[in-house]
């Protein structure tokens, strides 16, 4: 008992100074902002509303919050998160959908995942609109946000990724990522110490997606390389760019 507490500690005084310095460093929250978090069922946005539950004592922390889930349709079990959620007293908005269907059509022209990832992005921003927020916190961590780049790069042909802070509809909203620092097996190893109710993988695209390929190649560089910190390098690469590449306007691509 005492070990699992000390481990459980350690893992929260870590995660939370994270958050706390993201947060500080990308100045994602203001007093009187209204913040939409997306939960997902999986253990890194559960994680994120056990942070924004317990306070974040080290920031000025005027401001509000509840939670929604979209669920997309793959047969998930909702009562479970919405029992912890009551446990907590943090409302949360569930919105059922037939996104599951739309996203597996034979006859859809997009990959799977954009599709179930799109069509749930539009929920979450209509249900902030309706729930009057100002601001919708993710719980994107270090690894989805070194993965988007080289998603975008092989797959999407350009240089882009999550950012800490993304305004939308012209400023009148924004997306933040308080888990910007942090490490994916960190949020997955506090989820299990705290019994937070993650939910079950019904989705057939998991461990077959191409962000599952994705984060394969990086751990299959990091074993062939071991004095290498690759998601490290790639993560901190975005503070060293030096884009001389781009040809002039008529010359040859």
């Amino acid at each position: 008992m005492g070990k699992t507490y000390n481990v459980l500690k350690r893992l929260r005084r870590r995660i939370r100074n994270r958050t706390e310095k993201a947060i500080s460093d990308f100045d994602m929250i203001q007093p009187g902002d209204r913040i939409l978090i997306g939960v997902s069922g999986g253990s890194d946005s559960l994680a994120l509303l056990q942070m924004f539950y317990e306070g974040f004592p080290h920031l000025y922390t005027d401001f509000t919050y509840i939670a929604a889930y979209v669920d997309p349709g793959f047969g998930t079990d909702s009562r479970p998160l919405k029992s912890h959620l009551d446990a907590l007293g943090v409302p949360l908005r569930v919105v059922k959908s037939n996104i599951a269907s739309q996203a597996l059509d034979p006859d859809a022209k997009k990959n799977p995942c954009f599709i179930c990832s799109l069509y749930r992005r539009r929920e979450i921003y209509r249900i902030a609109h309706q729930e009057k927020c100002n601001k919708i916190a993710y719980g994107h961590h270090k690894d989805d946000i070194v993965e988007t780049l080289l998603l975008n790069i092989l797959f999407g042909r350009k240089i882009e990724t999550m950012q800490p802070v993304q305004e939308i509809f012209q400023g009148n909203m924004f997306v933040i990522r308080p888990f910007t620092y942090i490490d994916e097996d960190l949020l997955k190893q506090f989820a299990r110490e705290l019994r937070l109710p993650v939910f079950p993988r019904h989705c057939p695209m998991d461990g077959q997606s191409r962000r599952d390929k994705i984060k394969q190649m990086i751990k299959m560089l990091q074993r062939e390389e071991k004095n290498a910190n690759i998601k490290e390098n790639i993560f901190n690469s975005f503070y060293h760019v030096n884009m001389q590449f781009p040809p002039k306007r008529g010359e040859k691509r």
